[in-house]
């Protein structure tokens, strides 16, 4: 029988120093009850007004050429108590075309 437990083990998917504009960063996490999709949320720590539902962030042209900091927040719910976990990003966008690997 599993306990049930906070949101752990956070992590990015990919987890780069660098992205570009149409890149995608999926949040992950591990906990039980298991995460919904809606458990999810990505919000700009740097004007703290552009919050996004879900578990992938896609990098917008506007954010080209500089550094950005999200932070994305986890969260399950058991007996109808929310817990939540929290793991920061930071990252430059950059303006120029991806290398091919």
């Amino acid at each position: 029988m599993l306990l049930p437990d906070a949101p752990e083990n956070m992590k990015l998917d990919p987890d780069d120093d660098v992205y570009h504009p149409g890149d995608t960063i999926t949040c992950e996490a591990d906990g039980h009850p298991a995460l919904e999709t809606d458990g999810y949320q990505w919000m700009n720590l740097d004007d703290a007004s552009d919050i996004t539902d879900g578990p992938v962030l896609t990098i917008a042209s506007d954010m080209v050429d500089r550094t950005v900091s999200y932070q994305c927040r986890a969260c399950n719910e058991y007996l109808r108590e929310p817990r939540c976990a929290t793991l920061h990003a930071h990252f430059y966008v950059s303006g120029k075309p991806r290398l091919a690997d």
